[in-house]
């Protein structure tokens, strides 16, 4: 089975996600609001999709986003170790699991099976960093997109907060068919 490719593109606190063709698809943006990093995620037409509050949970030194889609829906994506190398997010029946893994890569699971691969050691190019990102079905371009803009809401560098790789998952290649 063939993976379908797609850039992110991040600057600053922006990230706009591009196909092949170079035709933006999403953007998001992150900012501080009365003491709470919160980010929002568009489509083409400027139309607010979700919204995102970061939390961090201090007396369990675990992060979590809350996530609120345009219909008032609230998803909890948060870290399964402290860490903050696994998140998890139940969405209906089917369990999100996000993994960061060694030299700045992140694997999303959908029920254990790996349905996309993001490369974050951005490469400068011309003023813009870019990511790559493998996914197996461009119907899980939306969400793997949301839950990357989670992990980026907030960042202002692009240097690892854990001082020591080991602390991270080793990749495999667990893509599903």
């Amino acid at each position: 089975m063939d993976k379908l490719t797609y850039k992110i593109s991040h600057a600053t606190n922006n990230l706009q996600i591009y196909n092949t063709e170079n035709e933006c698809l999403f953007f998001s943006s992150w900012f501080l609001e009365f003491g709470k990093t919160t980010a929002e995620i568009y489509n083409t037409k400027k139309e607010i999709l979700y919204k995102i509050t970061k939390k961090f949970k201090f007396w369990k030194w675990r992060i979590s986003y809350e996530i609120e889609t345009k219909e008032g829906k609230k998803l909890i994506l948060i870290s399964d170790n402290k860490q903050n190398s696994i998140f998890k997010l139940q969405l209906n029946e089917d369990i999100f699991e996000v993994k960061i893994h060694y030299f700045d890569k992140k694997s999303i699971f959908k029920n254990g099976n790996k349905i996309a691969e993001i490369d974050d050691s951005f490469s400068t190019s011309k003023e813009k960093n870019i990511s790559n990102v493998l996914l197996c079905d461009k119907e899980y371009l939306e969400f793997v997109f949301v839950l990357f803009s989670c992990l980026k809401t907030g960042e202002t560098h692009q240097k690892p907060i854990m001082k020591s790789q080991k602390e991270w998952i080793s990749i495999k290649d667990e893509w599903s068919s």
